[in-house]
């Protein structure tokens, strides 16, 4: 009996490519372990993709996409820029290297271009240089992968921490504070002892450095007007 062909498309092998990332990470992806999971010759990929770039273009594309569709636009320039930066976050939490794939893909893509664009808008009225427009939104941007690049790489360490040793990552750290002298680890131990190194990652610790870079904004704009 005859195999029937399965039915290939832009959106079925991206849909594919993030299952595969989610299995092996993107280190390990490429074009001809993302055809077995489709269960497909490679050769038939190129017909959509050029290469594996070309498909993390189009992955960065749809992430990008998405947040377009839910951000708001509404209320005060920082509010708008909160928005917007939750979004990202949030979005880029959903899918699997995302952070990473923002890191390295250009954005050239129309919906990736598009969420730049609505970035520079809500900032645009305000009296700032186009040079100090650019780097705000790049600085908003940048803190808002990384955090999430950051959190996903912390993920890991503390899984093989978890393995590696018997005590765990928390046991490790206190373990490593504790062999410092005293006066190089005072602040360390004292915010160590206040259970603050729990708020990595936290919602709490985006949100502040989040403010803090609108506070910044602020400034420059009340130096320019």
């Amino acid at each position: 009996m005859r195999v029937k062909k399965k039915h290939i498309s832009e959106e079925t092998i991206l849909s594919a490519a993030w299952e595969l990332m989610d299995k092996i990470g993107i280190e390990e992806f490429s074009m001809r372990k993302l055809a077995v999971e489709l269960n497909i010759q490679a050769p038939s990929l190129y017909w959509y993709f050029e290469n594996k770039q070309s498909i993390f273009q189009a992955l960065a594309n749809e992430v990008a996409k998405e947040v377009l569709q839910a951000a708001k636009h509404e209320g005060e320039w920082q509010e708008q820029l909160t928005d917007y930066a939750l979004k990202i976050k949030n979005t880029l939490s959903k899918y699997p290297c995302s952070p990473i794939l923002w890191m390295r893909t250009v954005p050239s893509e129309p919906d990736y271009l598009a969420l730049i664009n609505g970035l520079l808008e809500i900032i645009d009225p305000l009296p700032l240089e186009e040079k100090d427009k650019f780097a705000s939104i790049a600085c908003v941007m940048n803190y808002v992968i990384s955090f999430e690049l950051d959190k996903h790489e912390q993920q890991k360490v503390d899984l093989f921490l978890s393995l590696d040793a018997k005590e765990g990552p928390k046991a490790v750290f206190k373990q490593s504070i504790e062999q410092l002298p005293e006066e190089r680890s005072k602040v360390l131990k004292r915010m160590y002892d206040n259970g603050l190194f729990s708020e990595l990652g936290s919602d709490r610790m985006f949100n502040t450095g989040l403010g803090i870079i609108l506070s910044g904004i602020e400034q420059l704009a009340a130096a320019g007007g």
